[in-house]
């Protein structure tokens, strides 16, 4: 499959340079308009050639259509999971198990955002979790857990045997409860505190 995807590729990247040289050749002047105006005259007034350049557009177009539907299918088979019950197959989206992982992580009070992202592969489940953290956390023990609370509820929850690779990326340290704290700390009384009356 990755064969095919690095083949859709290749091809895009062929049709699009082509495209793209040919317009710039044309725009510097290197193209003579006289000579595309000759090769066109043949395409249309000659047969075979009108034949020859309508299969290559048709293949074209063929292969284009083939190679998407490939890539979109390869998509969609990475987002979901897929296992057999004794009465029938079943199908999970990962988008499903994403917002579960949401649900469960965004309870924790060091958290302050998280963004998860799955995709299925032959190895097994491919699992990407950014974090936002509060200032307060203990980033290896909580990574920690995190890998192994995420682990244990896609086993439970998908009854998942194969491999579970779960990434943790620390992209953001919130600042805000500590500026929040310092303005608590350095905060003026607006009135003198009263010790009552002295005689």
């Amino acid at each position: 499959m990755w064969l095919m995807t690095r083949i859709a590729i290749l091809f895009y990247i062929f049709v699009i340079w082509t495209t793209g040289i040919s317009v710039m050749l044309f725009v510097a002047h290197v193209l003579d308009l006289q000579t595309l105006e000759q090769v066109l005259n043949m395409v249309y007034f000659d047969p075979q050639s009108g034949t020859i350049a309508g299969l290559c557009a048709g293949v074209i177009m063929f292969m284009s259509f083939l190679l998407a539907r490939l890539i979109y299918g390869r998509r969609q088979m990475e987002r979901t999971i897929a296992f057999e019950n004794p009465h029938g197959g079943v199908t999970v989206s990962l988008t499903a198990l994403e917002d579960l992982i949401k649900r469960l992580i965004v309870q924790v009070p060091e958290v302050k955002e998280i963004r998860p992202y799955m995709i299925a592969t032959r190895k097994g489940l491919e699992v990407d979790i950014k974090l936002t953290l509060r200032h307060e956390a203990n980033i290896p023990e909580l990574t920690a857990r995190f890998q192994d609370l995420v682990r244990r509820k896609i086993e439970e929850s998908v009854g998942m045997e194969g491999k579970i690779n779960i990434r943790v990326h620390v992209v953001k340290i919130s600042l805000e409860d500590i500026k929040a704290h310092k303005k608590d700390e350095f905060t003026v009384p607006t009135q003198a505190p009263f010790h009552g009356y002295r005689s």
